[in-house]
Parts: C-alpha cells; sequence; structure tokens
C-alpha cells in the first residue's frame, strides 16, 4: 500500500461517534462495492490508526490503496458529501517510506446470538428453525457478550435491513501482505501499514 487517505470523524454535543462512524463507514462500504471485482474483493484496505483493544475505534479511518488512481477512483468526495459536516478529509498522501510495521484489520464474528445460529443451522442441515432453535436452548448470550471486547461499529445492513455489529480485530503482521479486501475493507491475511 502506497498512498492513503485520512478520514476524520468530529463530533459534538448532539452527535456521537458511534453514530458518525455509522453513516460513514455504510458509505465506504458502498463505495467498495461500486469497485469490487467478480469475487466481490476490492484492492483498497481500511485502517484505523487509533485503533485500541479494549473496544475503541478512534476517531480516524485510513483508506489505502497502491495507487493514487485507485483512491481517486473510489470518488470519496460523491460517498460522504452528506456527512462533510462531520468529518474532516485529507487530501490523497504517500505512505511515508519508513513505515516498518503492518497489521491486519479484519472481521470477527462472534457466535452470540442463539436466534441467529439457529436460522444458520435450519438453512444448513435443512430442519425446521423451531427445531434448531431447540439445540440452542441453554445458550447463555450474555455470558458470551462479556468475554468480546473488541471494537465495532454498527451497520444496518442495506440487503436484509437488520441492524448489525462489525467486530473488528487487528493483528499485527510480520511482513507486508499484499492482497485483497472483503467489501468491508478488512482482510485476515492482507496487510495494511501501521503508522
Amino acid at each position: 500500500m502506497n498512498y492513503y487517505v485520512d478520514i476524520k470523524l468530529l463530533t459534538d454535543t448532539e452527535i456521537t461517534l458511534g453514530f458518525v462512524w455509522k453513516k460513514l463507514y455504510t458509505q465506504i462500504h458502498l463505495a467498495l462495492v461500486e469497485v469490487r471485482d467478480k469475487n466481490n474483493l476490492t484492492s483498497i484496505g481500511l485502517g484505523f490508526p487509533r485503533y485500541s483493544n479494549d473496544r475503541f475505534l478512534g476517531d480516524t479511518l485510513r483508506i489505502f490503496a497502491l495507487t493514487k488512481e485507485e483512491l481517486e477512483k473510489l470518488n470519496l468526495n460523491h460517498w460522504i458529501a452528506r456527512l462533510l459536516d462531520y468529518l474532516t478529509v485529507s487530501d490523497i498522501k504517500e505512505v511515508p517510506s519508513n513505515v516498518t510495521e503492518f497489521v491486519s484489520f479484519r472481521r470477527k464474528q462472534f457466535k452470540t446470538n442463539a436466534e441467529r445460529l439457529a436460522r444458520r443451522q435450519a438453512k444448513r442441515k435443512g430442519i425446521s428453525y423451531e427445531e434448531a432453535l431447540k439445540n440452542y436452548e441453554n445458550f447463555d448470550e450474555e455470558e458470551k457478550k462479556k468475554k468480546n471486547r473488541l471494537p465495532f461499529i454498527n451497520i444496518k445492513s442495506l440487503s436484509s435491513n437488520r441492524e448489525m455489529k462489525i467486530f473488528i480485530e487487528k493483528s499485527k503482521a510480520k511482513e507486508e501482505s499484499q492482497g485483497l479486501f472483503s467489501t468491508y475493507g478488512l482482510s485476515s491475511e492482507s496487510t495494511v501499514p501501521w503508522f
């Protein structure tokens, strides 16, 4: 990754950081959907330079690409135009040449919802939802939720119209690994510079 754009989220007494993240991430996801390949992947990755393992993503989104042209093609201003009262967007910049650390940000899905797990099991095994739900009678959702301390972004799925949490896990990498990212800008293998 050679180029990046920083988007700083702004808040005030009426607008929370979580609200701005939700709106921004939805728009970035839509922009990445527009530039995806036939496998639903993109060469553009996201970074969270203020990421903390204690449920805090910070107030900055960093968007990476191999070339300046890829970031220009993303056409960010089109996608985030109505959010500009709550954001500052940097110009396209070169990644500093002295960067030696690389990380991956990946989506982490937890098994914390008995209804979702039952729907999935019913579909996979061809059984009724009620039958699948019985398999999760002793499932302790609250205990599972307590164990999860990863930062997340609330987002509304445009395909299912459901609210969901995108949990984001950061992993340090021994070396740079160029590759592709999901339309959420995340990958368990491809890395972005950490600075």
